[in-house]
């Protein structure tokens, strides 16, 4: 049977105008999240994610008020995440393991179920690779009652994102959007501790799913470190060492039970940029060392997002006054104390060996009438001048722009503050024993150049040390985490308990 050749026409036609509408298929759903209906839980925690695909990071110095919440007696009570504890900023986001997601498409978007109180408001974030976050100008403020939003990422503005501190910044030109690889949420208003919040039961985000580039391998395969307590070490934890009006600071201490007399300390001062990160990067060492015969404390301190310099060296200083006044209760020689930290940790671990007359970076966290000066340093991976031209200009080149925030400012802005805040300014005849270790895949050695010089012309004790093919960190897995570790005793052992 032949169609008439107007029939023809018109099934073209028709044709030529459908089949571009077919042809350009909407989003996909490529994740959605409504959290485990197990209890609640304060912090929220990774094991309260539902889909097994996602990772969540929590952000900002209020992010241990984010709580994963449900009320049992409420009838249909969903589980869903609540800032009413949060004292200051904070931001939820979520990755898929292995996936990125383009949202430039106009179908592109992103939906969820909240409801809000008492004016705050959800904005939506988004993180690129590169380390840039991106928060949106438009907000779900939403009502007191339960209802569902949506974000057409299209007709989206933003807005720059401090990571750090977890607040909207300069307005910016809509992101490339073909690869986005975390997307999450924050409400700018904190709860303090109120019944006035943001509370999100599900999201639900749209887009093209597409495959994450693959990271370079490592050249040695690592596993993480499970903390062992040893039935030799006994365990104090959250014991409050300092506080400043009602922020409480606290450290997890690890003593030998058995002991013929006090003993050394040593305290460990994680890592993380200076914005984030937990003592629980150096359980494993804490614990380990004392093992050795050391009270070991693991340190909880102020991030850059909270506040700025001097704040976290303060803390520090803080902890070591905290340890002379407690040396009785916990069989500390007051007399020998030490720290440790490595990345960030490691500067500031660097920073309390050198700085200890300087008395105008001790603060006011208590114990005023102890000394913080301290017998022996470890650094490791940790930066000891923040003014030279390398740190300058990996200052400028970051996108989270970690150095200006912990510094409160520019190299032209605050220039005391890179002085205060580099461990070589200080150096002086006070100085106690350092020791530096750096991994053989992290630039070793580069670090510590101008403070050995130093060292060198006061004729004061160092040692300098490289772990085999080790990257950036080593402290927290094997096979590094002994090496490391047998540095650290051999260190300690011969400058705080004079052992050669």
């Amino acid at each position: 049977m032949h169609l008439p050749q107007k029939n023809w026409l018109l099934c073209f036609l028709i044709l030529s105008v459908v089949t571009p509408l077919f042809s350009v298929a909407a989003d996909s759903l490529y994740f959605r999240e409504d959290w485990k209906e197990i209890p609640f839980a304060l912090p929220i925690t990774p094991e309260h994610v539902n889909n097994p695909d996602l990772r969540m990071e929590t952000h900002g110095p209020g992010k241990l008020g984010i709580k994963k919440s449900h009320h049992a007696e409420k009838e249909n009570d969903p589980f869903y995440i609540w800032s009413g504890q949060c004292y200051m900023s904070w931001a939820l986001s979520l990755k898929k393991q292995g996936k990125l997601v383009d949202l430039s498409s106009k179908s592109a978007k992103v939906s969820w179920r909240s409801k809000q109180s008492g004016g705050h408001k959800l904005h939506l974030l988004i993180k690129l690779p590169g380390e840039r976050w991106f928060i949106s100008d438009l907000n779900d403020a939403g009502s007191e009652d339960w209802h569902e939003f949506e974000f057409r990422i299209r007709d989206l503005t933003w807005r720059h994102f401090s990571i750090i501190k977890c607040t909207a910044e300069e307005s910016v030109k809509t992101p490339d959007l073909r690869e986005v690889e975390q997307i999450g949420f924050t409400d700018q208003k904190a709860g303090n501790k109120s019944a006035f919040s943001s509370r999100l039961d599900w999201i639900e985000v749209y887009g093209k799913s597409k495959n994450a580039p693959k990271g370079t391998p490592p050249a040695v395969k690592s596993t993480p470190v499970v903390p062992t307590l040893s039935d030799k070490v006994e365990a104090h934890t959250q014991l409050e060492y300092a506080s400043y009006r009602d922020r409480k600071l606290t450290l997890d201490l690890y003593q030998p039970k058995q002991a013929s007399g006090p003993l050394p300390a040593v305290i460990f001062i994680h890592g993380g940029g200076f914005y984030k990160g937990d003592p629980s990067s150096y359980t494993a060492m804490a614990m380990d060392l004392a093992q050795n015969g050391y009270v070991t404390m693991n340190i909880f301190y102020r991030l850059s997002g909270e506040a700025p310099f001097p704040a976290a060296i303060q803390d520090c200083k803080a902890a070591v006054r905290w340890a002379r006044a407690n040396a009785n209760k916990y069989n500390i020689d007051p007399n020998r104390i030490g720290s440790v930290g490595g990345s960030a940790g490691g500067h500031l671990s660097g920073l309390l060996g050198t700085s200890g007359p300087a008395t105008y970076l001790e603060g006011l966290g208590g114990n005023q009438g102890e000394s913080s000066q301290i017998q022996a340093c470890v650094v490791m991976a940790g930066g000891m001048d923040w003014r030279t031209e390398e740190a300058l200009q990996t200052a400028s080149e970051d996108p989270r722009r970690r150095i200006y925030t912990f510094l409160d400012g520019t190299w032209e802005s605050a220039k005391q503050s890179y002085n205060n805040a580099s461990p070589v300014f200080h150096v002086s005849k006070a100085t106690p024993p350092m020791c530096f270790m750096d991994g053989e895949f992290d630039s070793p050695g580069t670090r510590y150049s101008g403070i050995i010089q130093k060292l060198d012309t006061l004729d004061i004790y160092y040692e300098s040390h490289v772990i085999d093919k080790a990257p950036h960190p080593f402290w927290s897995s094997y096979p590094f985490f002994k090496p490391a570790m047998d540095i650290l005793v051999s260190f300690f052992d011969r400058t705080l308990k004079n052992e050669s």
